[in-house]
Protein backbone atom coordinates (compact mmCIF):
# COMPACT_ATOMS: atom_id res chain seq x y z
CA UNK A 1 0.00 0.00 0.00
CA UNK A 2 1.27 3.52 -0.90
CA UNK A 3 2.12 5.45 2.41
CA UNK A 4 2.27 9.39 2.66
CA UNK A 5 4.15 11.25 5.12
CA UNK A 6 2.99 15.38 5.41
CA UNK A 7 6.07 16.72 7.89
CA UNK A 8 4.59 20.31 9.10
CA UNK A 9 4.31 23.20 12.16
CA UNK A 10 1.11 24.75 13.91
CA UNK A 11 2.84 28.31 13.24
CA UNK A 12 3.65 27.56 9.52
CA UNK A 13 1.14 30.07 7.23
CA UNK A 14 1.82 27.61 4.24
CA UNK A 15 1.32 24.40 6.35
CA UNK A 16 -2.58 25.94 7.30
CA UNK A 17 -2.79 26.22 3.72
CA UNK A 18 -1.87 22.95 2.94
CA UNK A 19 -4.01 21.39 4.94
CA UNK A 20 -6.85 22.21 4.03
CA UNK A 21 -5.83 20.35 0.71
CA UNK A 22 -4.48 17.92 2.63
CA UNK A 23 -7.38 17.17 5.01
CA UNK A 24 -9.64 16.94 1.72
CA UNK A 25 -7.21 14.07 -0.05
CA UNK A 26 -6.97 12.20 3.50
CA UNK A 27 -10.72 11.98 3.03
CA UNK A 28 -11.21 10.60 -0.95
CA UNK A 29 -8.21 8.43 -0.33
CA UNK A 30 -8.36 7.27 2.96
CA UNK A 31 -7.84 3.46 2.52
CA UNK A 32 -6.75 3.35 -0.22
CA UNK A 33 -3.87 4.77 0.60
CA UNK A 34 -2.09 5.36 4.26
CA UNK A 35 -1.42 8.72 5.49
CA UNK A 36 0.77 10.28 8.71
CA UNK A 37 1.38 13.54 9.70
CA UNK A 38 4.14 14.62 11.81
CA UNK A 39 4.60 18.05 13.40
CA UNK A 40 8.24 18.43 13.43
CA UNK A 41 8.03 20.58 16.65
CA UNK A 42 6.93 17.90 18.11
CA UNK A 43 8.69 14.83 16.22
CA UNK A 44 10.06 12.46 19.19
CA UNK A 45 10.46 10.01 16.61
CA UNK A 46 13.30 11.96 14.90
CA UNK A 47 11.61 10.97 11.28
CA UNK A 48 11.66 14.64 10.03
CA UNK A 49 15.44 14.11 10.91
CA UNK A 50 15.62 11.03 9.20
CA UNK A 51 13.92 12.44 6.02
CA UNK A 52 16.42 15.18 6.07
CA UNK A 53 13.11 17.82 5.93
CA UNK A 54 14.87 21.13 5.59
CA UNK A 55 11.39 23.08 5.00
CA UNK A 56 7.69 22.67 5.14
CA UNK A 57 5.02 21.61 4.54
CA UNK A 58 7.33 18.41 3.07
CA UNK A 59 5.43 15.70 1.95
CA UNK A 60 7.24 12.35 1.32
CA UNK A 61 5.18 9.45 -0.70
CA UNK A 62 6.08 5.75 -0.17
CA UNK A 63 4.61 3.94 -3.57
CA UNK A 64 3.63 0.24 -3.24
CA UNK A 65 6.71 -0.75 -5.60
CA UNK A 66 9.32 0.57 -2.90
CA UNK A 67 9.88 3.56 -4.73
CA UNK A 68 9.93 6.97 -2.65
CA UNK A 69 9.24 10.80 -4.30
CA UNK A 70 9.64 13.72 -2.18
CA UNK A 71 8.05 17.27 -2.48
CA UNK A 72 8.70 20.60 -0.91
CA UNK A 73 5.76 23.23 -0.55
CA UNK A 74 1.83 23.13 -0.34
CA UNK A 75 -0.01 21.74 -3.14
CA UNK A 76 -3.84 21.88 -4.36
CA UNK A 77 -6.23 18.98 -4.11
CA UNK A 78 -5.28 18.17 -7.20
CA UNK A 79 -1.96 18.56 -7.22
CA UNK A 80 -1.15 16.11 -4.39
CA UNK A 81 -3.59 13.54 -5.59
CA UNK A 82 -1.62 13.57 -8.73
CA UNK A 83 1.33 13.57 -6.91
CA UNK A 84 0.30 10.52 -4.89
CA UNK A 85 -1.56 8.31 -7.44
CA UNK A 86 1.37 8.63 -10.27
Amino acid sequence: MTKVIKFYANWCGPCRVYGKSWDKVVEELNGVVEFQEVNIEEDTSGLAAQYKVDGIPHTVVHKADGSKVEKGGRMSVEQLKEFILS
